[in-house]
């Protein structure tokens, strides 16, 4: 060997071994900042790259099944369009993640049930970024490819759609269920989808797809953060003047003459169409009208209900959505008479 060759081939081992070290957590770094920068705001745009990201990297794995045969004419070129295909297959889907998990976020009350799936966005969002155990221990099974792209495509289809469609996400989770479970259905069953013989089966498991896919979708919605929603502010008070606060309090006094309030402040961004209430749970159970939300506004939506309580107890009051979704909520004791009540507001959470 030349010493010229000799010489690359020695970079090229080093290289090798810097990235496989720091590889991924650089990557890490690079997908957590985009994100950040990536938060403030959702247009037709970014919905569209996303979009683009998921069907580019979902269509490779049709296309370059790891599973399977690559669907490629030629010889000396197929190991190279396969590994192409890998990479750009991972760095399409880190790209439509590392977009849709802030929002998620940012969106979810840690302590409900919508948590799990915020913290499996995240997961797998950190496992993009760790491209060749990706490459050679995920995308090489069908299911565990499929467990790794659906996610990712539910969360961007029920972040987008309400907001580029003006529906409700209530109704339009029937619509990104059903095209998961269509997508699902073509990545299993990539080795005969598309060969003619297997056409009317394939029809036939779509249809069933479809129907399934759409029931499953809503009822997994309460489950799901109502991203790009979120509670912008929550408090408790002894008075009020119109929709503000007056004299927050830290604590409640049990058995007083005068309710107090619960103030909560909604924010959603323009193009999202929702309905909301704010459900009040402590000593007894009542929920207000509910607000319909055209994203958008200024300072939020902001809700309020009266809050009396006889006994020394803990009010919860928690807003929702009409499809089951929990936005958040903010919670208070009431103590004994002789307590006396602070001067600072309950923070939301």
């Amino acid at each position: 060997m030349s010493p010229a060759r000799s010489s690359r081939a020695r970079l090229s081992a080093a290289a090798d071994r810097v990235n496989r070290r720091y590889g991924p957590w650089l990557s890490l770094s690079v997908g957590a900042a985009t994100a950040l920068l990536w938060r403030e705001g959702v247009d037709q745009i970014r919905a569209a790259v996303v979009f683009a990201s998921l069907a580019g990297a979902i269509t490779l794995l049709l296309l370059f099944p790891p599973w399977g045969r690559a669907r490629v004419p030629g010889v000396g070129h197929r190991q190279w369009l396969r590994s192409a295909a890998w990479l750009a297959t991972v760095r399409l889907a880190r790209n439509a993640l590392w977009f849709v998990i802030p929002f998620y976020v940012l969106s979810t009350s840690w302590l409900s049930r919508n948590a799990p799936f915020t913290l499996l966005l995240v997961g797998l969002g950190v496992l993009s970024c760790f491209d060749a155990f990706l490459r050679d221990r995920v995308l090489r099974e069908r299911w565990s490819a499929l467990a790794f792209v659906m996610p990712a495509l539910l969360a961007a289809l029920q972040l987008f759609l309400p907001m580029l469609s003006g529906v409700p996400p209530r109704f339009t989770i029937f619509g990104s269920g059903a095209l998961v479970a269509v997508i699902g259905t073509g990545l299993v069953s990539s080795g005969t989808f598309l060969r003619r013989t297997a056409a009317r089966q394939s029809l036939a498991a779509a249809a069933i797809a479809t129907l399934l896919g759409a029931l499953a979708g809503r009822a997994l919605l309460p489950l799901l953060a109502p991203a790009p929603l979120r509670l912008a502010s929550g408090s408790f008070a002894l008075g009020r003047n119109g929709l503000d606060p007056v004299s927050p309090v830290e604590t409640l006094a049990a058995g007083a003459a005068e309710p107090a309030y619960v103030f909560v402040a909604v924010e959603a961004p323009r193009g999202l169409r929702e309905t909301v209430r704010l459900v009040v749970e402590g000593e007894g159970h009542h929920e207000t009208r509910p607000l319909e939300i055209s994203g958008g506004r200024t300072g939020g939506y902001r809700l309020w209900a009266p809050v009396r309580v006889a006994e020394p107890s803990r009010i919860r009051a928690t807003v929702r959505t009409e499809g089951g979704q929990i936005v958040g909520g903010v919670s208070i004791d009431v103590v004994a008479p002789v307590a006396a009540p602070g001067l600072l507001a309950p923070s939301a959470r």
